[in-house]
């Protein structure tokens, strides 16, 4: 039976192919999982007295400069008059205007969706003492390094994936040195003569017969 050389060349060649694209499909995916994680800071609650002024430190991971995908959540609960008025608005630290609504705490929910770059940002929140605020800030500080992040992933793999190999060559192309080392002949299979029994050696050192 004879064996098409260039089909089992072109059949490697493939399947190295495969597991290469599957082992890169893997490792983005994977990125692309941590990546989408957020953090949520609880601004207001009920469990707190009602803050007006609240800081907003936004500080980039590893220094990142990039700014963060963010969304506010606000809702405001009154104990005696649901159509008081109530509001809140985000300012960065030099008073820009960067989100913010106004209404009657029987409203619905309000909510902004955005991005923040790192900086110091200020929540103002307006509204009588009788209510109750529950406002959270969710932000993804991975979302600046998402492109960077699947090319250093990608690349990680091929370097991993070669540094593995060339380690395993290494290792191998030692193994054989080391077997191969010569062992002098003179030292070869020599059994030392001290330890034998004259006594139990056919015909050695057996005194001579007299007859």
């Amino acid at each position: 039976m004879s064996v098409n050389f260039p089909d089992m060349v072109q059949s490697s060649l493939l399947r190295g192919v495969v597991l290469w694209a599957v082992a890169i499909a893997v490792v983005n995916v994977a990125w692309a999982l941590v990546v989408d994680g957020e953090a949520v800071r609880e601004l207001n609650d009920a469990d707190h007295p009602f803050q007006e002024n609240v800081p907003i430190p936004i500080e980039g991971l590893l220094g990142a400069k990039g700014s963060l995908p963010a969304v506010f959540e606000a809702d405001f609960e009154h104990l005696v008059d649901p159509s008081a008025d109530v509001g809140w608005a985000i300012t960065s630290a030099d008073g820009t205007r960067i989100a913010g609504w106004n209404g009657t705490a029987q409203d619905q929910a309000s909510s902004w969706e955005g991005s923040l770059a790192p900086g110091e940002y200020v929540l103002t929140c307006s509204g009588p003492d009788e209510v109750v605020a529950y406002m959270t800030l969710t932000l993804e500080p991975l979302g600046p390094m998402r492109l960077e992040g699947h090319l250093l992933a990608t690349l990680g793999l091929v370097v991993l994936a070669f540094a593995d190999r060339g380690i395993r060559m290494w290792l191998d192309a030692r193994g054989v040195s080391d077997s191969s080392e010569a062992v002098p002949i003179g030292f070869r299979g020599v059994r030392p003569l001290i330890d034998e029994d004259p006594v139990g050696m056919e015909g050695q050192w057996s005194p001579p017969m007299r007859g």
